[in-house]
């Protein structure tokens, strides 16, 4: 009986896949279309709109009424959007390898899977490879919530003429596994990234007290040490662990749930105007008392939020400060254009890193 009531339900399913595959198809190939009139305008511009993207990501989550979760929903049309671009153009993103690290999962989920996906040993590389062009895009960590900033990303962002084009949050899951299969009372090294090892530290703590830890450059650096050396467990993302073929002891072993790390995506084009966007200045001004509450009078005068603020010694003079700020808004906004002013009136050097649709 329950048969006979399944069956007609599957076909109905069945039509609707047959659906979905035809108006999938049918969003390609538009996307060509207005691909070949975009070239008609400009054979250099990128298709690629981070701006076009967000907006769409959002008014489909807005219109999301379940009961697939609005993450999920994100993630299919994510894929489609990329499948679609893959269509008129051929990306390449640079990130901090090697591969089966988180940085590849923050390049899959602000891309999706189409791209073409460039492993570098540094972060200074990967802003090399923005710089001179060897790709479209980079991916790079600047801060987790429990570890704190990334000290490299902010002096290459000093240093390089790279622009922000976008920021992604990836929830951070750590995974206990090993190359090969072992009781944990017999494991010798638990090897990972310092921070992934800082991030765990209370599980360790509790659950492997005896257990030497041993850094390495990266977690899936982590993994492979795993398969060299006997009775070595790997603290690795989900990524890892099916790329290197690894035994799983235990899920989510991080301290924090609400751990995560957010990416910045860099590269050499501006970002139009969305509903909801984020701008990154670094703002420089000399080292005296007062500094900062001078920079930050234009944006409280305004209403305008601040979102972020890191603050270091200048590495170009000894008499100077950086302020990296992240504020809500545009800098085409009528509110920031006047903070811009403002602070460049009071003597800062005012830099825009970028503003990009934000993702917090």
């Amino acid at each position: 009986m329950s048969k006979n009531k399944i069956k007609p339900v599957r076909q109905k399913i069945d039509s609707i896949d047959n659906q979905i595959l035809k108006l999938i198809q049918k969003r390609g190939s538009l996307a060509q279309k207005i691909g070949r009139l975009k070239s008609l305008m400009n054979s250099n511009a990128s298709f690629y709109k981070p701006n076009r993207e967000a907006e769409i990501i959002r008014n489909i989550s807005k219109l999301n009424e379940g009961p697939i979760s609005e993450k999920k929903i994100q993630y299919i049309f994510k894929e489609i959007i990329s499948s679609c671009l893959s269509l008129e153009e051929e990306l390449t993103i640079a990130y901090l390898g090697p591969e089966g690290t988180h940085s590849e999962g923050a390049v899959i989920q602000h891309f999706g899977s189409s791209p073409t996906r460039l492993p570098r040993g540094t972060i200074e590389d990967v802003f090399h490879q923005v710089r001179t062009g060897s790709v479209n895009f980079g991916v790079v960590p600047v801060e987790n919530s429990s570890e704190g900033v990334v000290n490299a990303t902010l002096n290459s962002l000093a240093d390089e003429e790279i622009k922000i084009c976008g920021e992604s949050y990836l929830p951070i899951h750590h995974q206990l596994a090993s190359a090969r299969k072992f009781k944990l009372a017999d494991a010798k090294v638990v090897a990972s990234h310092s921070q992934a090892l800082g991030q765990c530290s209370r599980w360790l703590d509790a659950n492997l007290p005896n257990v030497k830890r041993e850094m390495t450059s990266s977690t899936a650096e982590a993994a492979k040490l795993s398969k060299s050396q006997q009775k070595t467990l790997c603290i690795v993302s989900s990524m890892a662990i099916n790329k290197y073929k690894l035994h799983s002891y235990q899920k989510d072993i991080e301290d924090f749930s609400g751990n995560n790390t957010r990416f910045l995506i860099i590269g050499n084009i501006d970002i139009e105007q969305t509903n909801k966007d984020k701008t990154s200045f670094l703002i420089q001004t000399d080292n005296q008392p007062g500094a900062l509450l001078k920079i930050l009078e234009p944006f409280n005068k305004r209403k305008i939020n601040l979102e972020r603020i890191e603050t270091r010694p200048s590495r170009e003079s000894l008499n100077a400060h950086n302020f990296f700020i992240d504020s809500s808004g545009h800098y085409k906004d009528a509110n920031l254009k006047q903070v811009i002013d403002s602070l460049e009136k009071l003597g800062a050097s005012v830099r825009i890193l970028g503003s990009y649709p934000s993702s917090s």
